[in-house]
């Protein structure tokens, strides 16, 4: 697919942009993406005590401390506005010597995978929910075929993604966007209320569509790496992990927080198994709680890791019911589920690395953003609090 972006005369805002970009490449050197990976990768593969890397749980911490300069210049359009911000936010991350890997993100927009069947955001509803086009269950068989167009989501997405990665000659990678898995994009374009309901009732249609978003899922993640030159670093979650080749692709599936594991094992596994086939892997998100599913998650074929926040799912009860060799990225959110507590970024990591000594089980911790600002006596802390 090609995509034709607009050729426009040069402004200031350019300016600050090639400035950022030779900046962030020199806070970023080979060598220092080398050992962000080395680390990463051994949470990822479970390298032992042989590794140089088994001090710590790998970790990455943003700060709520935003630069103020360079000043983006008022003849900056949207694309170079979030462009500047993202290299700023680079550039200011590099003081922190933990597991960033420096890479765009591409946004989050439910519509994008429905898009690919002409679903639309519904215009009446005060939430960002997409208009339902399953009115009856037989209309799975006659939806139009999924493609990747102008005016929609699914192509506005990776227009963005191609402007930043052209942008900066292809030296800075992208991160994909949220996709949400099969389960998820068939209920949003059935209605979800009524998908939960009919799953069993009308259990041929559901397959048929869980089948369909699949393909259409395999189809966006070719058509991601594709408008990247293959630089695409395919996990959301967060957006800030680089990710070994061979582990795969991250997808999202919110429900999992909401249905019992009998509706996971038959309506979402098998296709979150096909999606990790076709790219030798997968990562599995999920917001709320999921400690339910905790002792089925290890029969799912091709899981390389689980996602989800430690103030929602009971992490130290999760760790010890789950297979201990999947490895857990936990981030943390200002949302507290069952009495779970709403830990600093110091406490976070210190109760990532107390559940890794624990039980085995490999973390990635993302304790999100601190308002203390990256003093020497900080990095420390924040440090040891990762230690093992």
């Amino acid at each position: 697919m090609d995509f034709l972006l607009p050729s426009t005369d040069r402004n200031r805002a350019d300016d600050v942009i090639d400035d950022l970009i030779e900046k962030v490449l020199a806070a970023y050197p080979p060598e220092r993406l080398e050992r962000v990976k080395g680390r990463t990768e051994a949470m990822w593969k479970g390298m032992g005590a042989d590794s140089p890397y088994h001090d710590r749980v790998p970790y990455v911490l943003f700060s709520n401390h935003w630069p103020e300069e360079p000043v983006i210049p008022e003849d900056a359009d949207e694309l170079q506005r979030s462009t500047i911000n993202e290299l700023k936010m680079m550039l200011q991350h590099a003081v922190i010597d933990d597991e960033f890997y420096p890479a765009f993100s591409s946004g989050v927009d439910q519509l994008t995978i429905p898009s690919l069947f002409k679903c639309e955001n519904d215009s009446a509803s005060a939430s960002a929910r997409i208009k339902p086009v399953i009115k009856t269950p037989s209309d799975v068989y006659s939806l139009p075929d999924a493609e990747i167009r102008e005016g929609r989501a699914c192509y506005d997405m990776l227009y963005r993604m191609v402007y930043k990665y052209r942008r900066t000659g292809g030296r800075i990678p992208v991160y994909m966007t949220d996709v949400q898995g099969p389960f998820s994009c068939a209920a949003q374009m059935w209605g979800i209320q009524e998908f939960l309901c009919d799953l069993d009732e009308y259990s041929d249609e559901v397959h048929h569509l869980l089948s369909l978003c699949t393909d259409a899922i395999i189809y966006y993640f070719h058509a991601m790496f594709d408008a990247v030159d293959g630089n695409l670093v395919p996990i959301h979650c967060p957006p800030a992990l680089w990710i070994p080749k061979d582990c795969g692709v991250a997808v999202s599936d919110d429900f999992f927080a909401v249905v019992g594991g009998h509706t996971v094992k038959e309506f979402s596994m098998p296709y979150l198994e096909r999606i990790g086939e076709e790219f030798g892997g997968i990562t599995a998100h999920s917001c709320g709680n999921m400690n339910h599913l905790a002792s089925i998650m290890g029969s799912m074929k091709n899981l390389k890791a689980l996602n989800f926040s430690a103030s929602e799912t009971n992490l130290m009860k999760f760790a010890r019911e789950c297979d201990p060799r999947i490895p857990l990225i936990v981030h943390k959110t200002e949302l507290a589920v069952g009495g779970l507590p709403l830990l600093t970024p110091e406490e976070h990591l210190r109760y990532c690395a107390d559940v890794q000594r624990a039980t085995g089980v490999r973390i990635f911790s993302s304790p999100r953003g601190t308002d203390d600002p990256c003093n020497e006596a900080n990095l420390k802390r924040w440090e040891d609090a990762a230690r093992l």
